[in-house]
């Protein structure tokens, strides 16, 4: 097919690209790809009813409500350990049901630091995969079957615990790992559709406040049935939960706005209005994998997701070890646990509202914002923990171990929603990556922790001194290396290079028609000197030197050499 006309339509409104239509069709399509012009359809439901809910605050509940469901479910071994460590484990228990329900096995605490690290292993192993499949895979579905396959496979564990011995416990643990490492690709996947760059700060930060309140359901429900009921029943109970919520998302969810059948008109053109183009997906678009890898920005993202994935898997797995030096009974152990949890999961909601006032009316930009954020809260929690180094208080440890969990529930609209300002277009794959390594963190800190206080004869407490030292050691380096590197400008690299042609992948579960169009990203930042009449002739070209340069550096090939057409 020839080179597009000049006569082809006015431009999407997507920043400077221009938007060619096929030839067979006359209207210029917005940013979702739907033409202009065309009778919008009546919808089926919450048009000109009051009660209407928006579907974007009922997924974005959803997916919060799965979070905080798979992250209960990962503190139920945290709760079981105790049972296995403690030899007066049964002195601490509240009925006698609950005491002739205890384990028979006796483990030390570098075999319990060696089963929690095992989870983030197979965690680590399907990650970046995850980030990959959630491109090619609808999020909603990666998502949920991450929630039901983890939830499924955490009914074998008591089995395993009591009749299949440590070995098949930790197999079951590397399963587990396994399916949940897409969860977080997918659920960052999710937020890029369903959210606007208004919204993101407050319905992010909803978002992953849900992996923080598992602490705060998880803890008191381990801890209060283990003490009342028996231990194997925390499996029951929380994977229950977790496969009943899936089947409410199996006919609930959807991928994106144009995807729901009820969503009202007026929501999804806002929606896709304020997202502009950068939720749109292309053919032959190829992700800048080197440039990635390569930049500081990232890179510092990295750093933040090692460090508190240390911390923050160092309190799953055992914090209620830990208290229990205090001598409290199990369900006093799980109630005190909880309680850090709920501070920072009023925090990190919080947060969101914070980021987004500090920056309206460009009171501070995005790079600002972050660093405050996450300099703000790693550098108190790194404080309070090195004070923990020193306390030996039950009521006083508590007072510090809050403040420090709590206030690092600001750097969820710091670092954590930070890969969306510098690449919205690839935050799925900047989210697989920066938690791939991150897990590596997770892995550390258990075996670490373990390690260290399998003490002996040796002054537990004293152990534990030394564990949080180390942790305040590892936030302060995140402080320094992200208020350095960090940043909340979009990155060279987030857009496509100039000289491409890009066809729109089809949609054939859009909700409105589908129209397929060619986009072009011009040359006019390189020939900055030319008029508008340079434009067109640059636009019939396509093979500019300095064009074809940028796309081999980026990864593509001109529209030349794959010989694309508007189809």
């Amino acid at each position: 097919m020839s080179d597009p006309q000049d006569d082809s339509g006015p431009s999407s409104g997507a920043g400077d690209r221009e938007i060619l239509t096929s030839p067979d069709v006359h209207e210029s399509p917005n940013v979702a790809g739907h033409t202009e012009g065309q009778s919008e359809p009546t919808p089926s439901t919450g048009q000109g009813c009051s009660c209407y809910i928006p579907r974007r605050y009922i997924m974005i509940g959803m997916i919060c409500m799965g979070m905080t469901i798979i992250h209960a479910i990962r503190v139920n071994l945290a709760v079981t350990v105790i049972t296995l460590l403690d030899i007066k484990a049964h002195e601490k228990l509240g009925t006698i049901e609950a005491i002739s329900n205890l384990p028979t096995d006796i483990w030390d605490p570098s075999m319990a630091g060696i089963m929690h690290s095992m989870f983030y292993i197979g965690f680590f192993c399907t990650h970046i995969p995850g980030g990959f499949l959630s491109k090619h895979v609808p999020c909603h579905r990666l998502f949920g079957g991450c929630i039901l396959i983890s939830s499924s496979l955490n009914l074998l564990i008591p089995v395993a615990i009591s009749n299949m011995g440590y070995k098949f416990t930790l197999a079951i643990r590397f399963c587990q790992g396994l399916s949940e490492g897409p969860l977080f690709p997918s659920c960052y996947g999710l937020l890029r559709q369903w959210t606007t760059p208004q919204e993101r700060g407050r319905l992010g930060s909803t978002v992953l406040t849900g992996a923080y309140a598992g602490a705060v359901i998880g803890f008191p429900v381990a801890g209060f049935i283990t003490h009342y009921i028996g231990w194997q029943y925390v499996y029951h109970v929380t994977s229950g939960v977790a496969i009943l919520w899936y089947i409410i998302w199996l006919f609930g969810a959807h991928e994106r706005p144009s995807h729901h059948p009820s969503i009202s008109n007026e929501e999804l053109t806002m929606i896709e209005k304020r997202q502009g183009a950068t939720v749109i997906e292309y053919e032959n678009e190829k992700i800048p994998w080197a440039s990635i890898f390569t930049s500081l920005p990232v890179i510092s993202l990295c750093v933040c997701n090692i460090a508190r994935n240390f911390v923050f898997i160092l309190m799953l797995t055992n914090e209620p070890y830990y208290l229990n030096a205090f001598n409290y009974s199990i369900a006093e152990n799980g109630m005190l646990s909880s309680i850090p949890h709920i501070l920072m999961t009023v925090v990190a909601f919080s947060s969101g509202y914070i980021a987004d006032c500090l920056m309206k009316d460009n009171m501070l930009n995005a790079t600002v914002v972050r660093k405050l954020l996450t300099c703000g809260g790693f550098g108190v929690e790194a404080i309070c923990f090195f004070v923990l180094g020193f306390q030996r208080v039950g009521k006083v440890v508590m007072i510090f171990l809050s403040l420090g969990i709590g206030f690092s529930g600001l750097t969820v609209s710091g670092w954590q929603i930070n890969h969306y300002d510098l690449a919205a277009r690839y935050a799925s794959i900047l989210v697989s990556l920066s938690s791939a390594l991150g897990t590596l963190g997770a892995i550390a800190s258990p075996l670490v922790a373990g390690h260290i206080t399998n003490a002996g004869d040796k002054d537990l407490i004293f152990c534990w001194h030394i564990v949080f030292f180390i942790t305040s050691g590892v936030l302060a380096f995140a402080v320094i290396f992200y208020a350095i590197f960090g940043s909340g400008e979009p990155q060279p690299w987030s857009e496509p290079p100039p000289g491409l042609k890009l066809v729109q992948k089809n949609d054939p579960m859009a909700r409105k028609p589908y129209v397929p169009y060619l986009q072009t990203v011009p040359l006019t930042t390189l020939n900055p000197d030319k008029d508008s009449g340079g434009v067109d002739a640059d636009r019939k070209s396509y093979g500019a030197t300095a064009a074809t340069e940028n796309a081999k550096g980026y990864g593509l090939e001109t529209s030349e050499k794959k010989g694309l057409t508007a189809t």
